[in-house]
C-alpha cells in the first residue's frame, strides 16, 4: 500500500457516508464521528446489533446498497472497508461523482487528530488489550475516546467519544491499513502468519509491522511482548524506544503469575517503574491475558500516569464480549463463548481453560474462512491438545468460495490422527450437534463455543435445548 498517507490532520469534511457500516470496526468509527458532531450516514446489507446501536444514537442508515443513496445523502467523503467490493453500486457512484473514498483506517487516523493515541496491534490479543487500556484509563477518571473491534463489557459499545486527550484504538493489520495511523504509543502483542489472502508471506507481514511500529517516531514508545524473540528483534530494528514485557526474566517488565486461580480469571504481579504492581483479572483466564494486562499497565507508565491507580482500575476490567464470555449454566455445565479462530488463539484459550476447576473441557469449534483452514490446517490439528473433547461444525465462509478439501470433516480427521484416543466429532447440522453435546458435556464440565462466525449462537441454543429436555424429563 505505497499510496498510504497519514490522515491525522484536522478533518475538513462535514458529511461522511459509511458503506458497510454494520461491521465491528466501521460502526465504532461512525459512532465516534457522529458523537463529535459530524453528519454520518451509512448502509449495509442487513441490520445488526451494531446498526441498531447507531440508529438509537441518531445515525441515518439505509439497509441495502443503492447508488441513489449517494445522491441523496451527498457526503463529502465515503468510507469503506476491505469487505466492500469495487462492484458495490454506492462505491461506483461515489467515484463517478469524484467523492473521496477513504479506507476505514484513514478515518480512524483522522479521529486521532489532536489526541495522544495508543494503537494496539498483533495477530492475537489486540481487542482484549485495547479494551483493557480503554477501561483502565476511563476508570482512572480520564474519559478516553476509544475505538475497538469488539463490545467492551461495562460499556456495551465498541466506540466512544471521550473528553480527554487520550485515544485508544485497535489497529487492524489484516489489510495493512493500520499504516494510516499516527500513534504516540504502539503495543504489539505478537506477530504470526495470518491473513495470507492479503500478505504473500510471514516476511511480508513482519516488514509491515515494522513500518507500523516506526509510526511512533522519535518521541514515541513501542511496547512489545518480549517472550517472542523475533518480535523483540523487529521492534529493536526500528531504532526507537522499545519496552518489552513477558514471563522471561530478560524482559524489561517481568510478569509473575499468582499461584492461585479464581473463577474464570487470574492474577499476577509485575514490576513497573521499580515497584511491584498487583493486577487481578476477573473474566479472562490464562497467561496470555496476564500479558495483555501487563501491556496495558506499561501504557499507563509511558503516559506518565499513576501506575498504582492504573493497576487498581485495570483490576475492574469486565472483559470483552466473545472473549471467554460466560453465556450461562445448565445441568451443571458451564458454557462460555470465545472468538478464537487462529490456532495460537485456540491453543492459548484451551490451555487457560484446562487450568480452571472443571472436570472436562469440551469445545465446539467453527473454522473461519476456507483459506485460513487450508493454510493452517496442521497448526489447527495441534491447537486442541488441551481439549478433552472436540466437536467441529461447518466452516464459516466469511464470503469466500469453498476450497476443495478445506472442510471441517477434514480437520476433525486430522485432529483425531494427531491425537489418538481424543474424542473428536464432526456435526453436519444442529440436531447432530445438540446430540453430541448432550453425550459429551456433563455436570462439572466446561463447554466452549469457539470461532469468529455464527458459532456464537450455539451456546444460547444449547441452553434452551437443555432446558427443554429438563422439562421433558420432569
Amino acid at each position: 500500500m505505497a499510496d498510504i498517507q497519514n490522515a491525522s490532520s484536522e478533518p475538513t469534511f462535514k458529511r461522511a457516508h459509511f458503506i458497510g457500516i454494520g461491521g465491528a470496526g466501521m460502526s465504532g468509527i461512525a459512532l465516534v464521528l457522529h458523537e463529535r458532531g459530524f453528519v454520518v450516514t451509512g448502509s449495509d446489507l442487513k441490520t445488526s446489533r451494531y446498526i441498531r446501536q447507531l440508529t438509537r444514537a441518531g445515525v441515518d442508515i439505509h439497509v441495502g446498497h443503492d447508488a441513489k443513496t449517494i445522491d441523496e445523502v451527498q457526503p463529502d467523503v465515503v468510507v469503506v472497508s476491505t469487505a466492500i467490493p469495487e462492484s458495490n453500486p454506492e462505491l461506483i457512484r461515489a467515484r463517478e461523482l469524484g467523492i473521496p473514498v477513504w479506507p476505514r483506517a484513514k478515518m480512524l487516523s483522522a479521529l486521532g487528530h489532536g489526541h495522544t493515541t495508543v494503537a494496539v496491534a498483533g495477530t492475537h490479543g489486540k481487542t482484549t488489550t485495547s479494551s483493557m487500556c480503554a477501561t483502565m484509563l476511563d476508570r482512572m477518571g480520564l474519559d478516553p475516546s476509544f475505538l475497538i473491534g469488539g463490545i467492551v463489557e461495562g460499556y456495551d459499545t465498541n466506540g466512544r467519544n471521550g473528553s480527554s486527550e487520550y485515544f485508544v484504538c485497535e489497529a487492524d493489520e489484516s489489510d495493512s491499513s493500520f499504516l494510516y495511523l499516527d500513534p504516540n504509543v504502539v503495543v504489539v502483542t505478537n506477530v504470526e502468519a495470518d491473513h495470507l489472502d492479503h500478505y504473500g508471506s510471514l516476511e511480508e507481514i513482519e516488514a509491515t509491522f515494522v513500518k507500523f511500529m516506526k509510526l511512533v517516531g522519535e518521541d514515541g514508545t513501542i511496547i512489545v511482548c518480549g517472550d517472542s524473540p523475533r518480535l523483540a528483534e523487529l521492534a529493536h530494528s526500528t531504532g526507537l524506544h522499545v519496552i518489552t514485557y513477558g514471563f522471561a526474566n530478560e524482559n524489561d517488565v517481568v510478569v509473575k503469575p499468582d499461584a492461585c486461580t479464581h473463577a474464570l480469571g487470574g492474577s499476577f504481579v509485575a514490576t513497573v517503574d521499580g515497584a511491584q504492581r498487583h493486577v487481578s483479572i476477573k473474566n479472562n483466564p490464562g497467561r496470555h491475558n496476564m500479558l495483555n494486562a501487563c501491556a496495558s499497565l506499561i501504557v499507563a507508565s509511558v503516559l506518565g500516569l499513576d501506575v498504582d491507580a492504573a493497576a487498581a482500575s485495570l483490576s475492574t476490567f469486565d472483559g470483552v464480549r466473545r472473549r471467554f464470555t460466560h453465556v450461562g449454566d445448565m445441568r451443571g455445565v458451564c458454557v462460555v463463548d470465545d472468538y478464537g479462530h487462529h490456532p495460537t488463539e485456540v491453543g492459548a484459550t484451551l490451555k487457560a481453560a484446562k487450568t480452571l476447576d472443571f472436570k472436562h473441557v469440551v469445545v465446539v469449534f467453527q473454522p473461519h474462512r476456507y483459506s485460513r483452514l487450508q493454510a493452517l490446517a496442521s497448526d489447527f490439528a495441534d491447537a486442541f491438545a488441551d481439549a478433552d473433547t472436540v466437536i467441529l461444525i461447518d466452516v464459516f465462509s466469511a464470503g469466500e468460495m469453498p476450497i476443495p478439501g478445506a472442510t471441517s470433516k477434514m480437520l476433525a480427521d486430522l485432529i483425531a490422527e494427531r491425537h489418538p484416543g481424543k474424542p473428536v466429532f464432526y456435526a453436519p447440522d444442529r440436531p447432530a450437534l445438540m446430540k453430541l453435546i448432550d453425550e459429551n458435556a456433563h455436570e462439572g464440565d466446561l463447554l466452549i463455543t469457539m470461532g469468529a462466525g455464527d458459532v456464537t449462537a450455539v451456546g444460547p441454543e444449547y441452553l434452551e435445548h437443555a432446558q427443554e429436555q429438563s422439562k421433558d424429563e420432569q
